[in-house]
């Protein structure tokens, strides 16, 4: 059920061609294939028919539709979905059997979102939607380097349910020696694979990457790949350092959803990631869905994915914390750059305040302090309104208990600073388990 990669590869080509077009011209094929799917799904959609079919025959722009909320998705799926042989229950009894890796219907691509956010969504792409995700990411591999015989190897989510498991198959079809590994792989196994296969590009998440730049450090992976590809999770300065250090290997972003696939890249200037206008409409915008003006951070975002005919998601809600910038990039491509990640809204603490009644921090500004804790390899926080409670794993070889008071106390300074008056605890734990069908790190629980 893989794709063909020479018909991949046709069609990446024709996107990577658009890299070089003025960015009048990329955002005239985008509002070309922004009508197309408003009219398609305000016809074949009965949710759509009725929410914005009115409005699109009117010609209102797409800044005057609503937003489709997570929630409202699973809520109307039999309704949204094109095809009417589709219904929620039946997808979730296929996602949840035996052949769940297999098409539906014989045609069909079914994912689950990884659930990170406290809510899951069921997403199905159909075989020209599927093209175009797959097409899009192979897009992105080559602007790194990749071509017919290069050594790609994807480390990402263990199960079918997530896109990350079978894009990255996808990414490695055509290299029958390739190892298919996940992050929930056997640390001994998975390095011995890769020393055995050496990759040239490894597709992984950022908290993977700093795992095997440990493993390169204690000589027990031997591996020096061109470049790592970040996916998933933030990636932090810190991570991006050690991987570079340790395995010789420059760290270049990306940015995606199970919903609409790969989002956007980093180019070679890492100077933002670069969204993919082609095939996405990415939206910026204030609590009320009002787009925000260029360089301010919103508090949510809205994709439209163009791809998807079978699932149509317009100006679907992303809990991200981001900034656009459509500044043109040294690199001469067209698209704008997101130049600022800064997590998610659930990621966001309701703490006591220092001046009296709460104030809200996110869990990100912890981020880059404890990742100057010597020995902390990874760390969780668990907020309260009085106490929060950091759930931390170190490297075998450092002094558990003074990490442990070290990253306590480093991370009530932050928020002190910040205006919380709250206790801080520190706990150890042999690691941070992996969350939801992604098994991504989950940085607040």
């Amino acid at each position: 059920m893989l794709l063909d990669p020479t018909v991949v590869q046709r069609h990446a080509d024709e996107l990577i061609a658009r890299d070089k077009l003025p960015r009048r011209e990329l955002l005239a094929i985008q509002k070309q294939r922004l009508d197309s799917l408003l009219h398609h799904a305000a016809s074949a959609s009965p949710f759509y028919r009725e929410t914005i079919g009115a409005k699109v025959r009117s010609g209102a722009s797409l800044a005057e539709l609503p937003a489709l909320t997570k929630r409202t998705l699973m809520d109307q799926w039999d309704r949204i979905v094109t095809d009417p042989r589709l219904k929620l229950r039946d997808v979730e009894a296929h996602l949840a059997g035996e052949r769940r890796g297999e098409l539906l219907l014989g045609e069909y691509r079914a994912f689950a979102t990884g659930g990170t956010t406290g809510e899951r969504a069921v997403v199905v792409y159909d075989s020209d939607g599927w093209l175009s995700t797959v097409a899009n990411m192979m897009r992105w591999v080559t602007t790194l380097g990749a071509g017919p015989g290069t050594k790609v190897v994807g480390i990402g989510a263990p199960t079918p349910l997530h896109i990350t498991n079978r894009a990255f198959a996808e990414l490695q079809a055509g290299h029958s020696d390739a190892p298919r590994l996940s992050v929930l792989t056997p640390l001994p196994e998975l390095v011995a694979k890769l020393n055995d296969y050496q990759p040239e590009i490894i597709v992984t998440y950022p908290s993977f990457a700093r795992r095997l730049a440990e493993e390169q450090e204690a000589g027990r992976l031997r591996i020096r790949p061109d470049r790592i590809a970040s996916t998933a999770e933030v990636l932090t300065k810190d991570v991006r350092a050690r991987v570079l250090k340790a395995l010789g290997a420059r760290m270049l972003d990306s940015y995606g959803t199970t919903e609409a696939g790969l989002l956007g890249t980093e180019c070679d200037a890492a100077n933002g990631i670069h969204i993919a206008e082609d095939v996405l409409v990415y939206e910026v915008v204030d609590q009320d869905g009002r787009r925000l003006p260029e360089g301010m951070s919103g508090a949510r975002v809205l994709v439209t994915n163009l791809c998807n005919r079978l699932l149509p998601l317009i100006r679907y809600e992303i809990s991200d914390i981001a900034t656009l910038d459509s500044a043109p990039c040294r690199c001469g491509r067209p698209y704008a750059r997101v130049t600022a990640i800064d997590g998610r809204r659930e990621d966001y603490m309701t703490l006591r305040a220092v001046q009296g009644g709460t104030i809200r921090i996110h869990a990100g500004r912890l981020r880059a302090p404890l990742a100057g804790v010597p020995g902390l390899r990874q760390f969780q926080v668990a907020p309260g309104a009085e106490r929060v409670t950091l759930r931390m794993s170190v490297r075998h070889d450092a002094d558990s208990e003074a990490v442990r008071q070290s990253a306590a106390r480093i991370a009530r300074n932050v928020l002190n600073n910040l205006g919380a008056d709250v206790v801080v605890a520190a706990e150890l734990v042999d690691a941070v388990e992996r969350a939801g069908t992604g098994a991504k790190e989950r940085l607040v629980v």
